[in-house]
């Protein structure tokens, strides 16, 4: 495993991914139809839940994720995916879909 350097810091770095991708994430969902922004949805939703198992299961194992810095990387993809499938979700909302 590489070592992780203390001025690198994933889950940062993915907070200013969201927050520069999120105007044009909300436009190309807007740009979908009904179908598009649903397969959205479930796509991100699998992947977010995918990144999220990896960290409860370092959770069941005893780890404490959060405080270790080795586990910034994972925190910041559940960041950036829990912020995608919250986009996603907004926008069936804005379109009035359920």
């Amino acid at each position: 495993m590489a070592d992780v350097d203390d001025e690198l810091d994933h889950q940062d770095m993915a907070i200013e991914l969201i927050d520069a991708f999120a105007e044009r994430d909300a436009a190309g969902l807007a740009a979908l139809d009904t179908a598009g922004r649903a397969a959205q949805v479930q796509a991100r939703q699998a992947l977010y839940d995918f990144v999220d198992r990896i960290w409860e299961d370092a959770k069941a194992r005893g780890l404490d994720p959060a405080v270790r810095p080795d586990w910034n990387g994972v925190a910041g993809l559940r960041d950036l995916t829990n912020a995608l499938v919250d986009q996603a979700g907004q926008a069936q909302a804005d379109a009035g879909e359920d």
